[in-house]
């Protein structure tokens, strides 16, 4: 009987014991918690002050950048405005008025850009003129300004002219994607997709728009499918969705791309991959569910995109 007191003694004790440790393990656990939480608040305070640090450099770096260019510029200052485009949509006009910062009696001001140039015509402290320029300029190009006197010629580009891809105020744009989901199995691929096209008009006023829709089936480069779909996306208006449910026969190393192409009003080509599948060595599957608009000329040029999506 004694005995049993003890032990139960010694189990109330051990209880005890036990309770007690337990006590100071959540104590201990709620301190280390909040320790966490405090490391975690001041790693994110260090991380805000690092970047607002870095922005702090960004910002004298482009402040100083910008100083260095305007003291090493031959001009003092540059307006330009575009105008109108061609008749033949082909190019707009741009408006430059250029003053330099040195000016002598013989100086003589030119532009030039994509093989096009102008002279521009004094009037006082001021040089102005106009030049052609393309629709397709790329984003890095620039016009460049040549300032000839009987010392030489200098040039300079105009960087703060923004002539790049002026296609995008006057053609209307294409946007193509399947929301998919793709499976192969005993040589056989499975599409089961969401299909959307979006033909949208830069405004109502613009005269430019599709004239025809076809979705083109391609696998290692060679087009097994051609389907006009100009009706039925003209009678959804500028948003056609619809379901892509199809099969192919493919191996593990076939490419199959899935990409619809319009013309519009002045004869561009625009094309958009909507889908593309490949399976990698470790198979798994890759996907370019939107892959961006390319135009072409009517003889195939490529104006703008990404080339590589169509070698």
């Amino acid at each position: 009987m004694g005995e049993s007191k003890k032990q139960i003694n010694s189990n109330r004790i051990i209880i005890l014991l036990l309770a007690v440790l337990l006590v100071v393990g959540a104590v201990k656990i709620a301190t280390l918690t909040d320790d966490v939480k405090n490391l975690k608040r001041q790693n994110s305070n260090l991380d805000s002050e690092i970047q607002m640090l870095k922005n702090e450099i960004n910002s004298i770096y482009n402040n100083v950048d910008k100083q260095l260019k305007e003291q090493a510029s031959l001009i003092s200052g540059v307006d330009y405005n575009i105008g109108n485009p061609s008749e033949d949509m082909k190019s707009v006009q741009l408006s430059l008025t250029v003053v330099p910062k040195m000016i002598s009696d013989d100086m003589e001001l030119s532009v030039a850009i994509e093989g096009n140039s102008a002279l521009l015509e004094r009037n006082g402290n001021e040089f102005t003129g106009t030049i052609d320029v393309g629709l397709f300029v790329d984003y890095d190009q620039w016009p460049l300004l040549s300032i000839k006197t009987s010392e030489g010629t200098k040039t300079e580009y105009l960087e703060g002219v923004d002539v790049s891809y002026l296609f995008s105020d006057h053609l209307p744009a294409l946007e193509a994607d399947m929301s998919a989901s793709s499976k192969l199995s005993n040589g056989k691929l499975q599409i089961d997709a969401g299909f959307r096209i979006s033909s949208k008009p830069v405004s109502e006023k613009t005269p430019i728009t599709f004239t025809s829709f076809i979705l083109v089936e391609e696998v290692n480069g060679k087009e097994i499918s051609r389907q006009d779909i100009t009706n039925e996306v003209r009678k959804s208006g500028e948003n056609y969705n619809t379901r892509y449910i199809k099969s192919f026969e493919v191996s593990s190393e076939d490419t199959l791309k899935v990409y619809v192409i319009a013309e519009d009003s002045l004869g561009y080509i625009h094309k958009t991959l909507v889908h593309y599948w490949i399976e990698s060595e470790n198979g798994a599957q890759a996907e370019t569910v939107f892959g961006g608009e390319t135009i072409f000329d009517k003889n195939g040029n490529m104006l703008y995109g990404d080339k590589s999506l169509w070698g």
